[in-house]
């Protein structure tokens, strides 16, 4: 492959793992976000069982609540699952983010080794010049 287009897909490779960071970074605010509503559908269950059942709560208050923990009960389980969903994403936007790092890694140690080998090869002409030289000085 050409020099320009090794340095060409470098810079594709580059920003290809921007942008998988970036994924990462954004799949990782929503997994905390959906953690955090499946925690407080869980805390407001808690809170609400309490109420119901202090000394303080009547017959209504606890027929109020037997009528809403189903439903409660319903959105806290879709909650948790909304959050290992998330979960699923981030391990799968990482491994994306590793492959990426991978690919352009190298890329880069190859244009690395291809500059490596340029430079010894000026380095052998300009000692085979000057080889050259001193042989045509020779008497």
């Amino acid at each position: 492959m050409k020099h320009e287009a090794l340095v060409t897909v470098a810079r594709l490779r580059r920003l290809a793992l921007d942008d998988a960071s970036q994924a990462v970074s954004r799949a990782l605010a929503a997994e905390a976000a959906a953690a955090t509503r499946a925690d407080d559908a869980t805390r407001q269950i808690a809170d609400e069982a309490a109420m119901a059942s202090s000394l303080n709560g009547d017959d209504a208050m606890v027929e109020a609540f037997a009528a809403w923990l189903p439903g409660a009960r319903q959105h806290a389980a879709e909650t948790r699952e909304s959050c290992e969903r998330a979960s699923a994403e981030v391990a799968r936007l990482r491994a994306v983010l590793t492959a990426s790092r991978t690919a352009s890694e190298a890329v880069e140690t190859l244009l690395a080794q291809r500059a490596e080998a340029q430079a010894e090869d000026r380095n052998r002409r300009s000692q085979a010049e000057l080889d050259e030289a001193g042989r045509q000085t020779e008497p």
